[in-house]
């Protein structure tokens, strides 16, 4: 089973749709892995939630690895006011408003912009489907010749060993590594230098900044084949796809 590693979304549904739609028609056997980042800085991080979930009814191969935007929204879920000036500091109010609740954000004594209580309770009880689908997503999904991991890993440390924190968060020491590894890594969470996938000898980068640069990219990977991308991307209003298993476009990185 081929499966395609999509890479952070950030709330850009429009991108997602269409790649999606791409996968299905292409490759209708494929389990997709959503690399996570699925929500916060776009403008509908709920539309693109709603687009996992129903991928993973699709296909009960396909999962949802958590992002470290993920587990900021879990911590306003679970901790409430006092856990949400983090979500809010870093693209959280745009998924609040994606849900159709604004007006329960408000500044604390610190000058920051916190949420209040009662929207994690809201959030919790509405849209129950959503809070629990995150809360299963595992830190990793390994495979025959390949991890996918949401940042990176601490290399030399079994995967058994990683901390599920630093799987969401680190990219550093991944990034900084020039060894060899056992499997090659698939992350995100680091948007990539020119805006295209980073192909390097032990990892692959497919953060190309879609909340921004306009451009969602998802890995095909095989254990039969080379890698190869689908890159959704907008252009000024002007969609499109670049399926790279015809037209390769991307970096090959030393």
């Amino acid at each position: 089973m081929n499966t395609i590693a999509v890479g952070d979304i950030h709330g850009r549904a429009d991108l997602l749709e269409r790649l999606l739609a791409h996968a299905h028609t292409n490759y209708p056997d494929a389990r997709v892995v959503f690399l996570g980042d699925i929500i916060d800085r776009g403008p509908d991080s709920k539309d693109c939630l709603d687009m996992v979930e129903s991928e993973l009814k699709r296909n009960a191969a396909s999962t949802l690895i958590m992002g470290n935007h993920e587990d900021l929204m879990l911590r306003f879920i679970d901790g409430g006011c006092a856990r949400s000036k983090s979500w809010c500091w870093n693209g959280g109010l745009t998924t609040v408003k994606s849900y159709g609740f604004p007006g329960y954000e408000f500044l604390g004594e610190d000058g920051l912009t916190y949420l209040r209580d009662e929207l994690a309770d809201i959030l919790r009880t509405q849209h129950r489907s959503h809070i629990d689908m995150i809360r299963k997503a595992p830190a990793f999904v390994e495979l025959p010749g390949y991890v996918l991991v949401h940042a990176g890993i601490i290399p030399g440390l079994p995967m058994e060993q990683q901390d599920p924190y630093m799987l969401r968060w680190d990219s550093k020491s991944l990034i900084a590594y020039e060894g060899p590894l056992d499997k090659t890594v698939v992350h995100g969470h680091t948007v990539t230098p020119n805006l295209l996938p980073e192909v390097c000898h032990n990892r692959m980068n497919i953060d190309c900044g879609a909340f921004e640069s306009g451009t969602l990219c998802a890995a095909i990977l095989s254990e039969e084949a080379s890698p190869a991308f689908i890159l959704s991307f907008d252009r000024d209003g002007t969609y499109g796809i670049q399926d790279t298993a015809q037209a390769f476009g991307f970096l090959m990185a030393s």
